[in-house]
């Protein structure tokens, strides 16, 4: 053996040796425009956002510019945490409160996999996949510890989560709830099994968590010190799904203190010269979420932790954006809590509309294949990559990337899972390509997803006429090129677009040779991909012993 490849080796083992803490942040409804980098980088400069925070971590390690995610949140939650595409783990849309519907037990989880590799795993924030059991919530799928909500949205204050009916007439028991005839609400915040009560704002509260989980993991594990770092004997996996900028409940006549789009005024005042009401309290929720990632690392640098952190951050959807009335009609209504299904017109709530967000320069948002919808923000920063082997820093990286990529390569991050994944993983490591410095990946194609008929749950929501020819609910990425079926109301037909040349979906090459033969070639692919799928687990029926008022108002699993 050379003694290049002899100090190759030793390199690689002693990276594998040391292993990094990993923080994982996931914002919630983030616009893929509305962090400052990503305004600047594209020229949108309509109310641009202050996150000087994210700029200057980001700006430190790689920014993800080929990077995707899932339309929805509970889907894009599992596909993280499984490291499978959505039909296979078989959450394609949101879990509706009341229902019966969980992520199955027979998928394993990245906490357990990283547990399995000698971490302390923590959770703190949003679960969103499925509360029937206690065997469903995250202190039984891998994490030692949780603080957060099992629900999709909540009050930002109080912490009640107003039941969402989807589609489901009274799918949260509206007609037990007298002449108001309004969806059930109930108090959503779990400190592992326990009950918990607090009115602090949630972002600054969970980042409260998060801080307290920090130092209380370097208090116990802290082994020796060498200037600001700290050698632990444990390694730190801290999870944090938050639930900014998530849109917070619905007011009702009973609970007119709830609100859409909730923030301390000191940060809605920092935006007094935004116009539009939505667009500044949602600017002034970003801004407490921005200042909350630099919380996060100042309480690892206070540790001693963060020259050993890998910190990535991601949306779990790219939100409703300044989309054209024609796409709103396109966008599946179990995603979209505020648009009627018939003539698509926007319901005012509270006395005005949604938040407005911006996926600038991308088409589409929350709930829809196109790739503003399926697009995300992310980046992977830290106190000392390079001693974890990450070289060209920092830098953009257009390697492709999903979502489900996390779990392999958190894994390859922490030197390997002793525990395997329970079911075949989708993700493909993405350590090489974000190490390297490079553009290359093993990864070359995405299915954003594949609803067929026969799939049932929600795909038969997605479906309209499950009998047509080609009928299915389905989007496939591969190099330049993306198909897209069933997202308009055409009889499903497929779409073709150049997303490389084309980030705006406006030139459809479906009516060109070439766009035929690439929309024959990607429909072989998928028909491949259906071969393998399983059914839908996430149209499980309403059940009404999960009603709050049966367990003193509170969200609570009832089996």
């Amino acid at each position: 053996m050379s003694k290049t490849v002899t100090a190759l080796a030793l390199i690689t083992g002693a990276m594998a040796a040391k292993q990094p803490h990993l923080v994982f942040f996931l914002a919630d409804d983030y616009g893929f425009a509305d962090v400052g980098y990503h305004a600047k980088m594209y020229g949108h400069n309509l109310n641009p956002v202050k996150t000087p925070n994210l700029d200057a971590l980001s700006a430190t390690g790689i920014r993800l510019e080929n990077y995707y995610i899932q339309p929805v949140c509970s889907p894009t939650r599992a596909t993280l945490l499984t490291g499978r595409y959505v039909f296979h783990h078989g959450v394609h849309v949101p879990f509706i409160d009341s229902s019966r519907s969980t992520l199955p037990l027979n998928e394993s989880t990245l906490a357990e996999r990283l547990k399995s590799a000698g971490y302390a795993t923590h959770m703190i924030g949003k679960w969103h996949l499925g509360f029937r059991t206690w065997a469903h919530t995250p202190t039984e799928r891998g994490f030692d510890t949780y603080m957060g909500y099992y629900a999709g949205s909540q009050d930002y204050y109080n912490h009640q989560s107003l039941c969402w009916p989807g589609s489901v007439e009274n799918g949260c028991f509206e007609n037990t709830t007298g002449p108001l005839q309004e969806p059930v609400t109930g108090l959503d915040l779990h400190n592992g099994r326990e009950v918990f009560n607090s009115t602090e704002y949630s972002t600054i509260f969970y980042t409260d968590e998060a801080s307290a989980v920090i130092a209380a993991h370097a208090a116990k594990y802290a082994v020796s010190s060498q200037g600001d770092r700290v050698t632990m004997s444990t390694p730190l996996f801290l999870y944090l799904p938050y639930q900014a900028v998530h849109v917070g409940n619905k007011p009702e006549i009973s609970h007119p203190e709830y609100g859409l789009n909730q923030a301390p005024q000191w940060y809605v005042d920092m935006y007094a010269d935004v116009a539009d009401p939505a667009r500044r309290n949602l600017s002034a929720m970003i801004t407490v979420m921005d200042e909350a990632a630099g919380n996060v690392t100042a309480a690892l640098q206070t540790a001693g932790m963060w020259k050993d952190t890998i910190f990535i951050f991601s949306t779990d959807v790219s939100p409703l954006s300044e989309l054209p009335l024609p796409a709103l009609c396109n966008v599946f209504s179990d995603a979209v809590q505020f648009y009627t299904n018939g003539d698509c017109v926007l319901v005012v709530q509270n006395g005005g509309p949604l938040p407005t967000s911006s996926n600038y320069p991308l088409f589409g948002g929350k709930g829809s294949l196109w790739q503003g919808g399926v697009r995300g923000v992310g980046f992977v920063c830290g106190g000392d990559l390079a001693s974890f082997g990450f070289g060209n820093l920092p830098r953009l990286s257009h390697v492709l990337i999903h979502v489900s990529d996390w779990n392999p390569t958190l894994c390859e991050f922490a030197g390997g899972c002793p525990m395997p994944s329970a079911q075949p993983l989708d993700g493909v490591s993405a350590w090489g390509a974000l190490t390297s410095g490079g553009n290359m990946s093993n990864r070359t194609e995405i299915v954003h997803d594949l609803c067929l008929p026969w799939m049932g749950g929600s795909c038969l929501e997605r479906i309209t006429e499950p009998t047509a020819p080609g009928a299915m609910f389905a989007s496939i990425v591969k190099g330049d090129f993306k198909l897209i079926v069933g997202q308009k109301n055409d009889g499903y037909k497929p779409h073709v677009f150049n997303i490389a040349a084309d980030p705006g979906e406006a030139n459809d090459l479906i009516g060109t040779a070439a766009g035929a033969a690439t929309a024959k070639e990607l429909l072989g692919v998928l028909a491949e991909y259906a071969k393998g799928a399983g059914v839908a687990h996430d149209r499980d029926p309403i059940d009404p012993k999960s009603n709050p008022m049966l367990h003193g108002g509170v969200w609570m699993p009832w089996e």
